[in-house]
């Protein structure tokens, strides 16, 4: 095989030099939220052929752990925290009621066939304001057709019950539990049996706000101060949620391509987040202001 000249050698090198310098920069401004949960089932639903009512379970991984002076490895399981998204929007929607402001519900029917209104007083059907003036809420949450301007995230949940562990994915480590209940009974005895899955412990989400206006940031960060529950009841997912803090920040994300031996490339990631607290409490007071004209505008 014909060996690479010395010229050939650094003309690659150079190739791969002006490569790595092609860095491409990300810019997005995100709401961070930690909160604590001391139990949560959140919208589980049950897999089928089994009897158990799962989290969404998403893949099975391995870590490892050190036991005394050996390293081990064990397999843990990723769940995806559930209805995050759906919280903060009827959050926000009650906070617009509890304002006096008429905004979208979720529902696209004013009633059932049997004549059951859906709609409560002081909303309008999603999507219905559109022509004649958009709400707030459509405004940040969208409909069908219509894009939202936001995105909820959170980091897969797993439970590893050692102080010290390595894995190669972004987890949030959380207790997993599953209570295992008697549905049905006769003469004393169990005929039917099944369990539910849920966890405890410290999480962490967020919410992409790039494209938010001052006034619809404020309105997301007071219905984050007020959330209280994750699901809609106790067959459809509960839970207790304390907003320990938040924050907003500038996330800048560059990515780099660097080429490895295998004439393969891996890709660096840095990211960069700058705190900006200012813009929070100029949000709060954009959306007082809304609230204000809002106000003025109704009694006229």
């Amino acid at each position: 095989m014909k060996s690479k000249s010395k010229t050939e050698t650094n003309s690659e090198k150079k190739s791969q030099n002006s490569i790595t310098k092609q860095e491409i920069s990300i810019k997005r401004k995100i709401l961070k939220i930690k909160a604590y949960t001391p139990i949560c089932k959140p919208l589980n639903g049950n897999v089928s052929g089994s009897s158990i009512s799962h989290l969404l379970k998403l893949w099975n991984f391995r870590y490892q752990y050190k036991d005394k002076k050996q390293i081990k490895e064990a397999t843990a399981t990723a769940y995806h925290i559930k209805g995050l998204r759906g919280t903060i929007r009827h959050r926000v929607m009650a906070q617009c009621k509890e304002r006096g402001l008429e905004v979208c519900h979720t529902s696209d029917k004013e009633s059932d066939k049997k004549g059951n209104r859906f709609l409560p007083e002081g909303f309008h059907l999603i999507g219905s304001c559109v022509e004649k003036g958009e709400c707030i809420v459509h405004s940040i949450f969208g409909s069908r057709g219509n894009r939202s301007k936001i995105r909820v995230s959170s980091l897969p949940i797993a439970n590893i019950t050692q102080t010290s562990y390595k894995t190669d994915y972004k987890i949030q480590i959380v207790r997993i539990s599953t209570e295992n209940r008697v549905n049905l009974s006769y003469d004393g005895k169990s005929i039917q049996d099944f369990g539910e899955r849920y966890f405890t412990g410290d999480f962490e989400f967020e919410i992409d706000v790039t494209e938010c206006n001052p006034s619809e940031l404020g309105l997301l960060v007071e219905a984050v101060m007020y959330l209280q529950k994750l699901g809609r009841g106790y067959n459809s997912g509960y839970a207790e949620i304390i907003v320990k803090s938040f924050g907003l920040v500038d996330r800048s994300i560059s990515r780099t391509p660097k080429w490895l031996t295998t004439n393969e490339f891996t890709i660096e990631e840095k990211v960069i987040e700058e705190p900006i607290p200012k813009e929070v409490i100029h949000a709060l007071e954009e959306w007082q202001n809304f609230l204000e004209k809002a106000t003025m505008e109704a009694s006229n």
